[in-house]
């Protein structure tokens, strides 16, 4: 399942907003997220996407690196641009800390990760859009804003499956049949 474990990431854009629940009219917020990553993370949104977008380098084409064990580092349709992933994922836990964990992170339950794109880069690679949407505290309004400012945050993603262990013991289970 998609997930990001401690990433360097960006904030391009921060939206308040208020959403409706019930009677209630309460504070929610959409985090626009830009980053870079290996294009093996596209084998945790769909395990055929990276195979249809990256190839294994041709004579006279950047080679892959042996480091990674990534082999599909060339770019199968260079042509095309940004792709969107058209599934949201929902229930997801949020950590948005600094780079040099020196301002205490903020963490967001129940979150909402949509607007998912990405662009195949040549050497195997992707840049990786998303909009995270939460509620919000008061008490989160003015560290998120200095996250904005700052620009660069390290990001934690993590699907509900895994909050608690629950992916790890489905895989012992499976691995054990």
């Amino acid at each position: 399942m998609f997930q990001l474990d401690k990433h360097d990431a960006d904030i391009t854009n921060v939206n308040f907003r208020k959403e409706s629940h019930g009677e209630d009219r309460v504070a929610a917020v959409d985090i626009k997220i830009a980053t870079r990553a290996s294009n093996t993370l596209l084998d945790s949104i769909d395990p055929e996407l990276r195979k249809r977008f990256f190839k294994k380098p041709g004579k006279g084409e950047q080679q892959a690196l042996p480091i990674d064990g990534n082999h599909l580092t060339a770019l199968a349709m260079p042509m095309l641009g940004e792709q969107k992933i058209g599934h949201e994922y929902q229930g997801y836990e949020v950590e948005v800390g600094s780079l040099l964990d020196h301002i205490e992170p903020l963490f967001f339950a129940d979150a909402k990760i949509k607007r998912l794109a990405f662009n195949p880069l040549e050497g195997g690679s992707i840049e990786l859009s998303l909009t995270i949407s939460t509620l919000i505290d008061e008490d989160d309004d003015a560290p998120l804003l200095s996250a904005w400012r700052r620009g660069e945050v390290r990001l934690s993603l993590t699907p509900p499956a895994k909050q608690s262990g629950e992916g790890e013991q489905q895989d012992l289970t499976q691995n054990a049949a």
